[in-house]
């Protein structure tokens, strides 16, 4: 419709609302005044409209500044402290003796946001909270992985200088059989410890969000599940399910960190996390699982792909600057729950 026709549409409908007015006994003059109290209403929402979209582009005019100075403040005093050396020396040893009194303001200050969201006290056991995805080692030496053309098997061998080679390799231990029922028993004798220290599952089973869930109904063939640990306590408690195996040297610290693994015989193929130590372990408690061990990023153009069938009471060992696992089933007439343990060495 064009502006004129929507003119004469205005004029017709006040004529129309004229005619009716004076059909209701309403004099002209009265008529006058409601148009204009009518306008004068309609022009003070009109500027109120106006006021708020100005009031908002000052705001965000505002801000946009604030943050232009501040971005340009930080660059300038990263460009001070890593270029300028003499100020990056004065900047350092006057701040040094500020460290520890201000890292006590900010957790004192930090007490009232704790009380209010106790889960954030789970972030203290955390080494690292947000991994970067990014992460590349430029001049990184792919010699540990450049000639394996396969995972071998050292059992058997009493030359150790070969288990902490950087050539990926399995052995068969000691290590009992650790059925899915087993870890339900060690849950069931502890249950107050794991609820409270280790509590944090992963898995493709929506009905399985937590471990009380993980323990009270069963694995079915298609789910895959990841509880990771990262505290003492219920690491001690693992640990008796799990020993540490004879290739690993006493003097090796292991990281707190380990993971659980419980794959049903079809579940889908996943990456393997990566631990906080280089030295990785996998432990094959029960069930079998094929490990691909697909070179890294900084190391593909050099080293192969490898693989290996890891089956109860076998170890594999690999360092993960050079190798990134993935998990997935080894034959598909198997019925058997698979339960893997993952940890890491210093």
């Amino acid at each position: 419709m064009s502006k004129a026709e929507l003119l004469q549409e205005y004029k017709n409908d006040v004529n129309n609302l004229r005619k009716c007015a004076k059909e209701l006994n309403i004099s002209e003059k009265e008529i006058t005044k409601i148009f204009k109290e009518c306008f004068k209403q309609l022009d003070q929402e009109n500027a109120s409209s106006n006021e708020n979209e100005s009031n908002a582009q000052k705001y965000f005019s505002t801000i946009l500044k604030i943050f232009l100075i501040f971005t340009l403040i930080s660059i300038c005093v990263y460009v001070l402290l890593n270029v300028h050396q003499p100020t990056s020396s004065i900047v350092l040893r006057n701040v040094q003796g500020l460290i520890y009194p201000g890292l006590k303001v900010l957790r004192f200050l930090s007490v009232p946001v704790i009380k209010r969201f106790p889960a954030l006290t789970g972030l203290y056991d955390e080494s690292c909270l947000v991994e970067n995805p990014y992460f590349y080692v430029s001049d990184m030496e792919c010699w540990p992985c450049e000639n394996v053309h396969s995972v071998i098997d050292l059992t058997g061998f009493d030359n150790y200088s070969l288990y902490q080679s950087g050539t990926p390799y399995i052995v068969k231990t000691q290590q009992k059989e650790v059925l899915f029922e087993k870890l339900k028993e060690l849950y069931m004798s502890n249950k107050n410890v794991f609820h409270d220290e280790a509590d944090k599952i992963k898995s493709t089973n929506s009905s399985i969000s937590n471990i009380q869930e993980l323990f009270s109904i069963s694995v079915e063939s298609s789910t895959h599940i990841s509880w990771r640990i990262n505290k003492m306590a219920p690491g001690r408690l693992i640990r008796t399910l799990f020993p540490r195996p004879y290739i690993i040297s006493e003097w090796s610290g292991q990281s707190i960190e380990r993971y659980v693994m419980i794959d049903g015989p079809k579940a889908d193929p996943y990456v393997l996390p990566n631990p906080e130590c280089s030295y990785v372990i996998i432990t094959q408690g029960a069930g079998e699982r094929t490990i691909i061990l697909k070179p890294s990023r900084e190391c593909g153009d050099v080293c192969r792909t490898v693989s290996v069938i890891l089956k109860p009471s076998y170890v594999l060992w690999y360092n993960w600057w050079y190798w990134r696992p993935i998990s997935l089933p080894t034959r598909k007439d198997l019925s058997e729950v698979s339960v893997s343990y993952v940890s890491s060495y210093c």
